[in-house]
Formats: C-alpha cells, structure tokens, sequence
C-alpha cells in the first residue's frame, strides 16, 4: 500500500512539480491550497504524511500546524515546512519546531523526496 502525502500549499505551480515527482516516485498525494481545505481533506482520509507551505490564505501553514498538533487524531503526523521563507522565522521557531523537518521552496525536489523518505 502507498503511503498517502498531503501537500498543503497556494502556489498551482509548485503544486502540480511536487505531486508528479512524488507520484513518479510511488507516493499517493492529494492537495490543499490552504489549511481549511487540508482539515476537510484529513477528516475523509488522513494522510501519513504532510508537506506544508507557511504563507496561505484562510489559514496559514503555521495556524494549521498547531491545531494540527493540538488535535488527537492528527498530531502524531509528520510534517515538512517547506517554504519560501518570507516570514519571521525568529518569531516562529517554538511553532516550528512542532514539524519533523524545515526546507525552504528553492530546494530541489531530490532532497525533498530524501526527507519524505526518512519520516515515512
């Protein structure tokens, strides 16, 4: 059985690059172009893992992490930061350190693919 990977993020583009790579390498994605529509996802099938963006609309990637580890069902779930890193990460670290990993966007889908491996 594949493992099932939600990637949480608005940008179209970098959703469609990151599905097929995952898909070509055996995984089973669906996505989410913000938070509301990641729980809504999660409530039907949870994933085992999740790849999340920070800067989305309705509810950012880092209001949804800490309801995600607040919540019973879903907070044993690894979770990759992937972002462009345009916010203060200084003033996130404790909320950043609920994930399992942190990369910024600009890395190339190997190693993404490498971290995906390693928590799942």
């Amino acid at each position: 059985m594949s493992k099932k990977i939600l990637i949480i993020d608005d940008e179209e583009d970098f959703l469609k690059a990151i599905t097929i790579r995952l898909n070509h390498t055996g995984y089973d994605t669906y996505v989410a172009l913000d938070g509301e529509e990641a729980y809504k996802i999660m409530e039907k099938e949870p994933p085992d893992l999740i790849i999340l963006d920070v800067e989305m609309p309705k509810m950012d990637g880092l209001q949804f992490i800490k309801r995600l580890k607040d919540d019973e069902r879903y907070k044993n779930i690894p979770v990759i930061v992937l972002t462009a890193g345009a916010f203060d990460i200084a003033g996130e670290v404790d909320t950043l350190a609920i994930a399992q990993d942190f990369l910024l966007k600009s890395v190339d889908n190997e190693r993404i693919i490498e971290r995906v491996a390693k928590l799942i």
